[in-house]
């Protein structure tokens, strides 16, 4: 549990941000809770990624170089392997002191990475990537009322020095709760939308950059999040252990739920990526990075239980992160 003096610090932080207001909205709540640059918990200087018990939670990232090997083969897969040098590999929202490039040989003209804090500036041509960063966004919540048949949209307050949840007044609700979401369900149904997510990947996509766009994370159809997901899919990581109390521990766990992979295709296709596609982590490293995974297999042959070998199926196995993931990509020319 977060110290006394750490709380302190929290508590009084948010008294700043509030103001004078009673309730702040929930998206607000996490843009705080993850990226107040004093109290935040991408701000502050811990390590979070990694296997280690004083970690929160690992990835596909924080498995070794191999993962970088495999999104290299990607990259000559889909874009032509000749004209690699002209590329700016730009990596998004890495975590301190590391890079998916780290140790690497490449292909690429260039290497950029854009860390916590750091402007967002593509060159051009590019090939923006990234892990979990969309869903390090921070996102809505709504909760439907049966009984009068309406959306209403929540906030966080401050009571006995205790965070919890409010609903916002009317005045200050989004609009979106009138054209997106149902009103036909007959129990009560919260919906935590990644807005976000949508709305940084549009900010990205907007400037006239061109090359390949890749992100890698976890996510959901709107027809699953609209209709098979009555309690949300937010949820919180401690210590690598996943709760439901997303306003315990203020800046000292992690906070996310599931993006909405419809609405993150839309802004692709209306930046005008001419390709874009989604499919499990799984199946995109199988048909784009083969030649690599056919390499691993073939020294593997003598030692099929060699560390490359576990980390690869750890990587790709759908038991483990093969299906719990998904790539989003698309390109730009």
């Amino acid at each position: 549990m977060p110290t006394t003096k750490q709380k302190d610090s929290v508590i009084l932080a948010f008294g700043k941000r509030l103001r004078n207001r009673e309730v702040m909205p929930f998206d607000e709540f996490m843009e705080f809770a993850l990226y107040d640059k004093e109290t935040g918990y991408y701000t502050r200087p811990k390590q979070r990624v990694g296997r280690s018990e004083k970690t929160d939670f690992y990835t596909s990232s924080s498995l070794g170089p191999l993962w970088g090997e495999l999104i290299v083969d990607a990259c000559k897969k889909i874009l032509h392997k000749e004209t690699l040098g002209h590329y700016t590999f730009v990596e998004i929202a890495a975590e301190p002191e590391e890079s998916v490039l780290k140790g690497l040989k490449h292909p690429f003209g260039k290497s950029l990475t854009i860390r916590q804090g750091n402007e967002i500036k593509i060159p051009s041509p590019a090939i923006v990537y990234s892990n979990e960063w969309l869903d390090a966004q921070p996102f809505k919540r709504f909760r439907f009322c049966p009984e009068s048949k309406t959306w209403h949209e929540l906030g966080v307050s401050l009571e006995n020095n205790s965070f919890i949840d409010k609903i916002l007044d009317p005045d200050l609700c989004s609009s979106m709760t009138e054209t997106i979401f149902p009103k036909d369900y007959s129990n009560a149904y919260q919906i935590d939308w990644p807005s976000g997510s949508i709305d940084i990947l549009d900010h990205l996509c907007k400037e006239s950059w061109k090359g390949l766009f890749l992100t890698f994370d976890y996510g959901l159809s709107k027809q699953v999040l609209l209709r098979e997901r009555p309690l949300g899919t937010a949820r919180s990581y401690y210590r690598h252990v996943m709760e439901k109390d997303l306003l315990a521990r203020t800046g000292e766990q992690d906070i996310t739920c599931h993006l909405c992979w419809d609405e993150l295709l839309n802004v692709l296709d209306e930046r005008e990526f001419s390709q874009s596609a989604l499919s499990s982590q799984e199946s995109f490293l199988m048909n784009h990075a083969s030649g690599k995974i056919q390499e691993i297999f073939s020294q593997a042959s003598d030692h099929p239980t060699s560390q490359k070998m576990q980390t690869l199926k750890e990587i790709i196995h759908p038991v483990h992160m093969g299906t719990k993931f998904q790539a989003l990509w698309g390109i730009r020319e």
